[in-house]
């Protein structure tokens, strides 16, 4: 029975290691994130415009990022900051016209396709949707 138990469970061990083997990896996209993105913005609540994003590295690998909103009046923005690349998922917060925005965005067929939330007050008072191409 004890035997019958183990050669059991070295089946199912073999089983779940192969099945976690065939599962595709993630892709890293930081590489292709590297250059300069642009593109428009849709929101309910801002004037539209354009975003210009710019993805490089620093000597210690280090990302440098910043982004700017184009518009006719464009708002002051800070630092673009947590910059994180998640599989094909790109993460940031920055500052914009005294409010908190937390973007998320996609790598899809070589386009950026993207969220933000702008809270102030722990309230979320700006939401807009973006997708910006590279430049070449």
């Amino acid at each position: 029975m004890i035997r019958f138990a183990s050669r059991t469970l070295a089946l199912l061990a073999v089983t779940v290691g192969t099945a976690a083997a065939q599962q595709p990896a993630t892709p890293d996209i930081s590489r292709q994130l590297l250059g300069t993105w642009e593109g428009p913005y849709q929101s309910e609540a801002v004037p539209p415009g354009s975003l210009k994003l710019v993805v490089a590295k620093g000597d210690k690998q280090e990302w440098k990022v910043t982004l700017t909103v184009i518009s006719d009046e464009p708002p002051p923005a800070g630092e673009v900051q947590d910059f994180t690349v998640q599989g094909n998922t790109v993460s940031w917060v920055q500052d914009i016209a005294d409010m908190q925005c937390k973007s998320t965005a996609t790598l899809v067929a070589g386009v950026l396709k993207g969220t933000a939330e702008c809270s102030q007050g722990g309230a979320v008072v700006v939401t807009a949707t973006f997708l910006l191409g590279k430049q070449p």
